[in-house]
């Protein structure tokens, strides 16, 4: 059964494989479980790793509501347009960052009968689909941010951590 996995976990440094439509889980069954672990963690993405997944997966839920499973994404243009704003993260709970990322892209992905979709995102919607695709690269938003700024947003943590 999948589970939220949290900081310091080395999955979540670990680079996600393929998706393979043919040899792994039913696509639909994993999507449903990772929005229910999303949604259940008031999260708008979740990805592969960060329920022990090492796929190409995530799901988010878009500003218009709907929610999509995204499998072996990629971004296909990212506009020049960096924007630096807050970001969290369901695996570093009470952890908030500034992150420069693209305004606006066009992605692509496989929903979960393998059909490819094509997709115009900004925004939150942008800045969300590019911290998941991070998360299958290994990377997490920590790494976007300097050792003084991290430190001073992990003693914030601990006082929300309690």
């Amino acid at each position: 059964m999948m589970k939220l996995i949290h900081e310091p976990d080395p999955i979540l440094k670990q680079k996600s494989e393929s998706w393979d439509f043919k040899n792994h889980i039913n696509a639909a069954v994993v999507e449903q479980d990772m929005l229910v672990i999303m949604k259940a963690n008031r999260g708008i993405g979740l990805a592969g790793n960060q329920v022990g997944l090492l796929r190409r997966v995530f799901v988010m839920k878009l500003v218009d509501g709907r929610e999509i499973g995204c499998f072996n994404p990629w971004i296909m243009v990212g506009d020049n347009d960096l924007k630096d704003d807050q970001e969290g993260c369901l695996s570093f709970p009470n952890l908030w960052l500034k992150v420069k990322r693209h305004n606006k892209i066009t992605a692509a992905y496989l929903d979960n009968t393998g059909k490819q979709c094509i997709i115009e995102l900004d925004g939150v919607d942008s800045r969300c689909f590019q911290h998941e695709l991070d998360h299958l690269d290994g990377i997490t938003f920590t790494e976007y941010v300097s050792d003084l700024k991290l430190q001073m947003a992990r003693k914030k943590q601990r006082k929300l951590n309690g």
